[in-house]
């Protein structure tokens, strides 16, 4: 069976992201967090690097009434697709274009905050910890999930490996970096250093599922910051890759769906 990338996804990476991988992916980590933290009514929540808005989606979705909901991320199309959602879901929520390490609040701004899939991604990691733990008032509490190592994650080698073998090793490291911060205890630190306090890491594994995983492998491919890269090559090259992909799946590939291991550290702490 063959499935065209391009005509899998929508334009642009934010609108590939919502109806591609979070499905799949970032709505039951969103699930995963939040009900670890059990936000609780009239609390003041700040969804940090926000993306499209699922974790504030999340907190609402759970049936608690917040004080106030803030996302923040750094880009925009995230943001708007963001705001277009919480207005068709009736959600009331402030979304700010900022960079994590320059938060635009006071002091002792937020009780809880979440972060999914981010940490490893800001160039600054100390200060936008730091920054984090100021917004928060005290015992304030911040919730993390932070990718493991590409050995542990099919998932992820799988695609990696693909791209680097028709796109180029660029559009490998896209994917690499994902899980560019494995080290529980170098995470500890992090937080240690910046302040936190009551710091928990734990190793957690999701089972994800897709019911059809070429339509997903080509959805992910193109849905990727490395979509525009997978463009410039061949549709057969693209089938190939896809091809690709799924074999080194293995056992997570039955021929139809995909069901695979996706494993995380997740971070509890307290300012």
């Amino acid at each position: 069976m063959t499935v065209d990338v391009e005509n899998t996804a929508p334009a642009n990476f934010a609108e590939r992201y919502e109806s591609v991988l979070l499905p799949v992916i970032f709505q039951p980590w969103a699930r995963e967090i939040v009900e670890r933290a059990a936000p609780a009514d009239g609390e003041d929540i700040l969804d940090l690097a926000c993306g499209t808005g699922v974790v504030t989606r999340q907190v609402v979705q759970s049936g608690v009434t917040p004080g106030s909901l803030t996302g923040v991320d750094h880009n925009a199309d995230m943001l708007a697709v963001a705001r277009h959602r919480a207005a068709e879901a009736g959600i009331e929520a402030e979304w700010l274009e900022a960079d994590a390490g320059d938060l635009p609040f006071s002091d002792d701004r937020f009780d809880l905050a979440f972060c999914q899939q981010a940490l490893q991604f800001f160039p600054d990691r100390p200060r936008a910890l730091r920054e984090l733990h100021r917004v928060l008032r005290p015992s304030g509490r911040a919730v993390f999930c932070v990718q493991r190592e590409l050995d542990i994650n099919p998932l992820l080698r799988s695609q990696a490996a693909a791209l680097d073998a028709h796109v180029g090793t660029k559009a490998g490291e896209a994917v690499r970096a994902i899980c560019g911060l494995p080290d529980a205890e170098e995470i500890r630190a992090l937080f240690e250093e910046a302040g936190f306090r009551d710091i928990a890491v734990e190793t957690v594994s999701l089972d994800l599922h897709h019911p059809d995983g070429r339509r997903f492998a080509a959805g992910a491919m193109g849905g990727m910051h490395t979509g525009d890269k997978l463009s410039r090559i061949s549709q057969d090259q693209q089938q190939q890759c896809i091809d690709d992909f799924l074999a080194g799946l293995g056992d997570c590939f039955d021929g139809q769906a995909i069901r695979f291991p996706h494993v995380s550290n997740v971070v509890e702490a307290r300012a």
